[in-house]
């Protein structure tokens, strides 16, 4: 069984004549810890049950909480990283069984059924211990998370050279105030043509792309323990009002209610 699998993507990369098809492994760690830029031969599908865990891909963001699991492809390139207390769990399916999944990633809600066959698959889901009745539980699950609701709830990073000048910038800085403006300026591009190209390489205006920025760095800071008034002051907003209404719009939760979700889950 691989514990702590996010961090040690090698363990599930093994497929051989021997090895079944879904391979588990559970989580639980207490301090933050990050899994460098990596791929696995298999497709991964990861479920947090408390705390938020962070994944970059070359080409978008993913922010996966409490209830949530996230479809990554295999071969894909990414990093992960969890912000504070986190547990949860991950499969990974041999590549054979992913042709019927998306070559994208995306977020899937956890329903009850879903996440205790992944609770236990994924303590039991290894060479050692799997029979018929294992894999029938296996077929139950995949059949299950086929079903699941989707959401494309990315952070969807553009491609040129120019505009990531601009994403990677705010990325490093939530709350930066310029105008658009002054960012087509970064890109070197008339204003008129930032904002056209910024729509086309990511599928969203560049204003609500900062905001949801703003909004993906307050989940990860109320992750951590930090309190609502300091997050909505740190990710750019001088009005807690507002804060709690975007947060709210773009989450479905208050900023407090998140806060316990992620500490209580």
């Amino acid at each position: 069984m691989y514990a702590n699998s996010f961090m040690t993507p090698a363990a599930a990369d093994r497929p051989n004549a021997g090895t079944p098809w879904l391979l588990g492994g559970h989580m639980k760690q207490d301090t933050r810890r990050v899994a460098e830029r990596h791929a696995h031969e298999r497709g991964q599908i990861l479920g947090i049950e408390s705390g938020v865990m962070a994944i970059r891909t070359e080409h978008a963001y993913w922010l996966i909480g409490p209830g949530q699991c996230l479809w990554l492809p295999p071969h894909i390139l990414h990093e992960a990283r969890s912000h504070g207390a986190v547990s949860g769990w991950s499969l990974y399916a041999h590549k054979a069984r992913c042709t019927t999944l998306p070559d994208e990633p995306f977020i899937a809600g956890g329903t009850r059924l879903l996440t205790a066959l992944a609770d236990r698959l994924s303590r039991d889901a290894y060479e050692a211990r799997w029979d018929a009745h294992i894999a029938r539980l296996a077929e139950c699950f995949w059949h299950e998370f086929l079903a699941a609701p989707r959401a494309s709830v990315s952070l969807p990073f553009p491609k040129s050279e120019q505009l990531c000048r601009v994403a990677n910038s705010l990325s490093d800085n939530p709350p930066d105030p310029r105008a658009q403006k002054d960012w087509a300026r970064l890109a070197a591009m008339s204003l008129r043509s930032f904002v056209r190209h910024f729509t086309l390489e990511t599928g969203l205006p560049f204003s609500v792309w900062r905001q949801r920025l703003r909004i993906l760095n307050a989940q990860e800071k109320l992750a951590r323990g930090e309190s609502v008034a300091s997050v909505a002051l740190d990710v750019g907003y001088e009005s807690l009002g507002a804060f709690a209404t975007t947060f709210h719009k773009n989450t479905g939760y208050r900023p407090s209610d998140y806060a316990k979700l992620c500490r209580t889950a």
